[in-house]
């Protein structure tokens, strides 16, 4: 007996129809997410095209659809990272100004959750291996560094306007580097090992300069 005329019946292998209005940003979010749950359960290592089709019970060509290569898929979650780094920087920061704005920036930077742990897995791994087509991640990444670099320079100014430059270096590879041991060695580096060196580094590097420029 022939199918062709029942309804409800869908071919086994292919996806529904995309409504004639496809809302692109929602889709490539949650193709972000489930890239980022992936990461999360299995290790970067394991997030493929495949394996977010499969986390999100669709086929490989909806995902390539939206994000063509594995290249795009890293892209596309640190698209994610991005916003989301964006709105708890705006938050944590508020209306604060001067030291208090660079030493906000400095704590906010040098903190985890597992969920940061996985985006700065994905980071690393992009770094890694730019020439494996990671050029707009790369490219992307460099935008919110640089970015961040220019904010610790704009708050070391307050503190010492003669060391700015050098202040806001220290500053920004102390966090740098904290972002990799923190994915290298988690338990080596809890946040409290990290807070008590931070807190000293600020003292010298930021506050007892500002006192001494104030007391001038």
């Amino acid at each position: 007996m022939s199918t062709s005329g029942c309804r409800g019946i869908r071919p086994a292998g292919r996806e529904p129809p995309l409504p004639a209005e496809v809302d692109t940003a929602e889709r490539l979010a949650d193709i972000a997410r489930a890239t980022v749950a992936v990461a999360q359960e299995r290790g970067t290592h394991a997030v493929t095209l495949r394996a977010v089709a499969e986390r999100l019970g669709r086929s490989t060509a909806f995902i390539t659809h939206f994000v063509p290569s594995r290249a795009e898929l890293m892209a596309n979650a640190l698209e994610l990272a991005r916003a989301r780094w964006d709105d708890e920087r705006r938050d944590e920061l508020g209306g604060l100004v001067g030291v208090e704005r660079l030493a906000a920036l400095t704590r906010w930077m040098c903190t985890s959750s597992p969920e940061e742990s996985v985006f700065r897995s994905l980071w690393i791994e992009v770094i890694a291996d730019v020439r494996a087509g990671h050029d707009r991640a790369y490219d992307l990444l460099r935008t919110v560094t640089d970015a961040t670099y220019e904010s610790f320079l704009d708050g070391a100014r307050a503190a010492d306007r003669a060391e700015a430059a050098r202040i806001a270096d220290i500053l920004y590879l102390y966090c740098r580097g904290y972002e990799v041991k923190s994915v290298e060695d988690p338990e080596g580096w809890p946040d409290e090992r990290v807070q008590h060196s931070l807190e000293l580094l600020l003292r010298v590097l930021v506050f007892d300069r500002a006192d001494a420029a104030a007391s001038a």
